[in-house]
């Protein structure tokens, strides 16, 4: 199995003896870029094997500038690692096009797959949805988000990316959303 990677990932262990990488998300992600990056990368170094022999460089940019500049959460190893390693998933150049019966990469080799999957990141979607352009960035992600109103009962939650958890994130917005909207539904039939 082939794996084009475009952009050299961050990798953490998904736990380390039972403890949660998104744990330290929780308790060290608000340390400022300037303390938290290097830590990051201690921690990877620590975690994570050299997977530069097999075709993975390490990243340039720090994590926690990632996570500000480009939404960039880190990739959480449930076997990846060990297959690289193992030589049963080979990472190649990222896809720069397709011909009939080949794939081109950006190193200009090709390789032939039986199948492509493309996973290729997500955008928000929301810019088929709203014709409103203020309710919206240049990138797609609801101005407003999180708990207040984006409009009279329009709420946008999931948006936040954060390195405690997304699916965690938007269960606490949720709950924001949820005592924000409770004053405006009507109680008992009324």
């Amino acid at each position: 199995m082939s794996l084009a990677i475009r952009t050299p990932p961050h990798i953490v262990r998904r736990t380390t003896a039972g403890w949660p990488a998104q744990m330290n998300g929780l308790l060290l992600g608000r340390l400022p870029e300037r303390l938290f990056n290097p830590m990051a990368a201690v921690m990877a170094r620590l975690e994570i094997p050299d997977l530069r022999p097999y075709g993975i460089a390490r990243p340039a940019e720090g994590l926690k500038t990632r996570l500000r500049t480009g939404r960039y959460v880190p990739l959480q190893d449930v076997g990846i690692v060990r297959d690289v390693v193992a030589r049963r998933v080979r990472p190649v150049a990222a896809v720069t096009g397709f011909d009939e019966n080949s794939v081109r990469l950006a190193d200009g080799t090709s390789v032939q797959p039986d199948v492509v999957i493309a996973a290729t990141g997500y955008g928000t979607g929301l810019s088929d949805l709203f014709e409103d352009p203020s309710l919206l960035d240049d990138t797609g992600v609801p101005l407003v988000h999180g708990g207040a109103p984006a409009r009279p009962g329009l709420y946008f939650v999931g948006y936040d990316v954060t390195l405690g958890g997304m699916l965690r994130q938007a269960a606490i917005e949720s709950r924001r959303v949820a005592r924000a909207a409770a004053p405006h539904q009507p109680r008992n039939g009324r």
